[in-house]
């Protein structure tokens, strides 16, 4: 199963889900890919990889081998580098460039349980690379109202696809991130499932300042501090997925 988490704003905890998430389902006995598509490359760094020489760039502009990277069982990464913005350019000249990641993503098609994608905060030609290489959607919505604002964009434009270019994709859930116990963040979690309903996942990231520490660490949750709250977040979030798709 292919999955995007995304979002057109940035510093909703896309990044973050990705590779917790992903570790998650790895220690659960998943075959993991994540996928670094972001030119920031923000995923890879928290990965502990810097500056690969083979990275997303090549795998959408160029005909190599896929470049993998084991980071720990049944847990690998094609990491993304800033020239990952070129690929930008030269997929919009291309006839066939919406269609590129589907394309070599089908090179490795039943070696994975799960491929993540973690998507630019934007709505450019690599996240509909994504989408439209993807069986589900994960929307991050920080538990602010700003972040809330704009979600309706992505529904539109994951119905679009739906129509015309991925007739198989769907929203598996809307995952709420950074929630606190102030009354005000809780108001915005509430008017979220008021919205949205069955589509919001029941599990919710809590703001834990031991996820911004394994992520300066360049570690996941797990490996860095596995009695944690967000350790346990992500560990209900990867069983909440697993009893969907079941």
């Amino acid at each position: 199963m292919i999955i995007s988490i995304i979002n057109h704003k940035g510093g909703v905890g896309k990044t973050t889900t990705t590779i917790n998430l992903g570790k998650a389902l790895s220690l659960a006995d998943k075959k993991v890919l994540l996928i670094d598509l972001d030119p920031q490359a923000n995923l890879s760094q928290c990965a502990g990889i810097e500056s690969p020489d083979f990275n997303t760039f090549h795998v959408l502009c160029e005909d190599i081998a896929l470049p993998i990277y084991q980071l720990a069982k049944n847990f690998d990464i094609i990491p993304a580098d800033l020239d990952l913005s070129e690929a930008e350019l030269r997929l919009q000249s291309d006839v066939n460039g919406y269609f590129r990641l589907k394309k070599r993503l089908k090179e490795i098609q039943g070696k994975y349980d799960f491929i993540l994608i973690d998507c630019p905060p934007s709505l450019s030609i690599l996240p509909l690379n994504a989408l439209i290489a993807s069986d589900k959607v994960i929307i991050a919505v920080q538990a602010e109202f700003l972040a809330v604002k704009g979600l309706q964009t992505i529904f539109d434009l994951i119905e679009k696809l739906k129509e015309n270019l991925n007739t198989s994709l769907s929203i598996i859930g809307m995952l709420i991130t950074q929630l606190n116990n102030t009354i005000f963040r809780k108001d915005v979690a509430d008017s979220i499932r008021k919205i949205y309903g069955g589509q919001v996942f029941e599990t919710m990231i809590k703001q834990n300042i031991t996820l911004a520490e394994a992520t300066a660490a360049a570690k996941d949750i797990f490996t860095y501090d596995k009695s944690s709250q967000g350790a346990k977040d992500y560990d209900a979030l990867a069983k909440e997925i697993l009893t969907l798709i079941q």
